[in-house]
């Protein structure tokens, strides 16, 4: 290598051979020279300068973008569009509208206006139909083991489905007026008039009673009010809903709700009936009773409700479409025969007691009915019906629903383990 001093250099000391490449005062314990002092508080005088600059700067920023944001909390959060607005301002919300709803876009909210209108509507609606609607009282004669003929007493709904010259007929549930001795259906609330039963079915659990002309006449009801069915094949859910009856058996009222479930099926005493659901309240007394639809038709007949303390809102109504030709069949005076028993699946638990795992397990006959009649006891197991075997409850009630009156059946089971084969004759009683 190298060496890069010469010769004099060798002889000088350090401070001599900096002294030639560099300025003394440079050197000189690290204090600058005047010129580089000037030169180093420039430069730091510069970013000093623009440390202050860019700090207000970004505080004029802010302030913007906080005047930006208190802006957007007074605003509305939803964009609104005025109609007489530019061009480009009608093409974006047409555009918005159609890429999120469609050509028959509509508001989210309804309008105060709106929400009178509607409001309105369902007043005219109840008006209308609330006539249509009476309240049914009944007069239950039942046998008491401690204190001998107890007298009990029912209410329940009803509404006018048709007339004649001689009769105005009322659909309402079987279960309102069945075993009843006594029956008055009020019009007005005040002025009760004597029903009797014109036809039943308990397998459907409707039933039509008949009030004479003569006698609406002389209790002052010269004029009354039918009740259009509606189709239930057109109820979706949601819908808006109407419920008129004699809740609890204080007179006429009304509730409201929607349709919750369609095609719903409800096992009521042993009986599967097909029903639509809703949450508009219905109370004991409003059974027989119609549910309105917002055209103020008729699309269900309010049958039964769940209810405990951890259910609310669980109403159930017999749809019109199924209700309908049955009330035709009933207001002409035909009755649907019925076996007079209630029915269930077979207990597993009491199974082999019983001697059968499958068929109509009877819980309750009802007296003076076909069933007691022919000698069916409470606690049997029904497995044949007219030579069909019956594997549950709903086979027996589909069964005996194709039989016609008065026909003359075959029923078969077992009886606390023992086999019993008997003949009933299926009368149309009303207190079946």
């Amino acid at each position: 290598m190298s060496d890069i001093f010469d010769e004099k250099e060798k002889t000088q000391t350090p401070d001599e051979v900096l002294n030639k490449y560099f300025d003394k005062s440079d050197t000189d314990m690290g204090k600058p020279s005047a010129e580089k002092r000037k030169k180093s508080n420039f430069y730091r005088n510069l970013i000093i300068g623009v440390l202050v600059v860019s700090v207000c700067l970004g505080s004029i920023c802010f302030g913007f973008s906080a005047a930006g944001f208190t802006e957007g909390l007074d605003s509305p959060s939803i964009p609104v569009f005025d109609k007489d607005d530019s061009a480009e301002s009608e093409e974006t919300e047409e555009d918005t509208d159609e890429s999120i709803n469609g050509d028959d876009a509509v508001p989210m909210s309804m309008s105060a206006q709106s929400i009178y209108e509607a409001s309105l509507n369902r007043v005219a609606i109840i008006k209308n139909v609330k006539p249509s609607v009476v309240a049914i009282s009944t007069v239950v004669y039942a046998q008491d083991f401690f204190f001998g003929t107890r007298q009990m007493k029912g209410s329940g709904s009803g509404f006018v489905y048709a007339k004649d010259a001689t009769n105005v007929y009322i659909a309402t549930n079987n279960h309102v007026i069945s075993g009843a001795t006594d029956i008055t259906v009020s019009f007005n609330e005040d002025t009760p008039v004597t029903g009797r039963v014109i036809g039943t079915d308990q397998n459907a659990d409707l039933a039509v009673v008949a009030v004479s002309a003569a006698d609406l006449k002389a209790a002052g009801i010269n004029q009354v009010v039918l009740a259009k069915l509606g189709s239930s094949a057109d109820v979706k859910t949601g819908d808006p809903v109407i419920a008129i009856g004699n809740a609890i058996g204080e007179g006429i009222t009304v509730t409201s709700g929607i349709i919750s479930a369609i095609s719903k099926e409800i096992n009521l005493q042993g009986k599967t009936l097909s029903v639509i659901q809703t949450d508009a309240a219905i109370n004991e007394g409003n059974s027989g009773g119609p549910l309105f639809n917002s055209k103020g038709e008729v699309i269900g007949i309010n049958t039964a409700k769940f209810s405990s303390e951890t259910i609310e809102g669980v109403g159930f109504a017999i749809t019109s479409d199924i209700a309908g030709p049955i009330f035709e069949r009933l207001a002409s005076g035909e009755s649907t025969p019925t076996l007079g028993v209630t029915v269930q699946s077979v207990p597993a638990e009491y199974s082999s007691y019983l001697g059968a795992t499958a068929g109509a397990y009877v819980t309750d006959v009802v007296q003076g009915g076909n069933a007691d009649i022919a000698g069916i006891k409470e606690g049997d197991v029904i497995t044949s019906f007219n030579g069909k075997t019956i594997f549950g409850p709903d086979q027996l009630v589909e069964s005996v629903r194709e039989c016609s009156a008065n026909d003359v059946v075959n029923i078969a089971g077992f009886r606390e383990g023992k086999s019993f084969s008997i003949r009933a004759t299926l009368y149309p009683p009303a207190n079946n």
